[in-house]
């Protein structure tokens, strides 16, 4: 059993079908890739999996359809891509109300904070503690995963969990979701920022247009083209008709930069020195997740 299992998962908006036979798992003890473009619907398959978009199709996290548990914050912890929240509460007081509906102890709040780096922010002397209104965007994410953390699930979801966060914030959250993974629980995580979110993720799920378009190892999504030779010459139409005569795969990304596919840096140095044609830069290079990404969907 996975943490995840999402099988045939449809949703329309007015008549318009947003979600089409979405089928994926997220396995215990990793971290998935949630990945796809503006509009692609992951934002509406987040909010369908928990009850806030009509659905058909099964959902089971933890072997539970969520809309069946009775705390299902204790299972699944979702920071959705906006914050819900009361503007004029404090964080404090945020995560005190979500630990109440949740059944789970108050002060799991000021844990909640700790485990975000909030709780500097709350009151202390002569301080009157800071409304949500007055967050800035990065502390108002920090504040969604609390929410997520403060019952102490498994799985967690989080939707675009890095928008607003400085440098510093991005570490932490790459740290903390391959963490929670390695301790046994699982992360469903959408993001844009695709090759920062790269080195900790062990799956991956492409939504294009409301359909699945890859679901596996990130390893598998890379490897049909892992890596590449990047020729830089100024005799590149040559250079590009010689090697796909002999079998390559070549893109012309830039004036006279040529990628190269399914051929070695020693292959294309002598199509050219067989050729007579100048060759000024001769590397290899690996596919970064956006390459994959792009790949995978079709188009740039």
């Amino acid at each position: 059993m996975s943490a995840i299992e999402v099988e045939g998962l449809g949703a329309t908006l007015g008549a318009r079908c947003v979600l089409d036979d979405v089928a994926f798992a997220v396995p215990w003890g990793s971290v998935t890739g949630f990945l796809g473009v503006n509009g692609a619907g992951k934002s509406t398959t987040i909010r369908a999996m928990v009850g806030l978009v009509a659905r058909h199709g099964v959902v089971r996290v933890a072997g539970a359809d969520p809309l069946r548990m009775p705390n299902q914050a204790r299972v699944l912890g979702v920071a959705f891509d906006e914050l819900m929240a009361d503007p004029q509460h404090t964080t404090l007081g945020h995560l005190q109300q979500l630990a109440v509906r949740a059944g789970v102890d108050g002060t799991r709040a000021n844990a909640a904070l700790e485990a975000v780096g909030l709780a500097s922010h709350e009151a202390g002397r002569g301080r009157r503690p800071p409304r949500i209104a007055a967050l800035s965007l990065g502390m108002r994410k920090r504040l969604a995963i609390a929410g997520a953390l403060v019952a102490g699930p498994r799985v967690l979801v989080l939707d675009e969990p890095f928008d607003g966060l400085d440098p510093t914030g991005r570490r932490w959250l790459r740290e903390l979701v391959r963490e929670h993974a390695d301790r046994g629980g699982a992360v469903l995580l959408s993001a844009h920022g695709l090759d920062e979110i790269a080195s900790v993720l062990d799956d991956v799920v492409v939504l294009d247009a409301g359909r699945v378009r890859f679901a596996g190892t990130t390893r598998a999504l890379l490897a049909p083209t892992a890596s590449f030779v990047v020729v830089r010459s100024p005799d590149a139409a040559a250079l590009r008709a010689a090697l796909e005569a002999g079998g390559a795969s070549v893109e012309v990304v830039g004036t006279g930069v040529l990628h190269v596919r399914g051929s070695t840096t020693e292959a294309v140095a002598r199509v050219a020195l067989d050729r007579r044609l100048l060759v000024v830069e001769l590397t290899t290079a690996e596919q970064t997740l956006s390459d994959a990404f792009v790949a995978a969907i079709g188009r740039a």
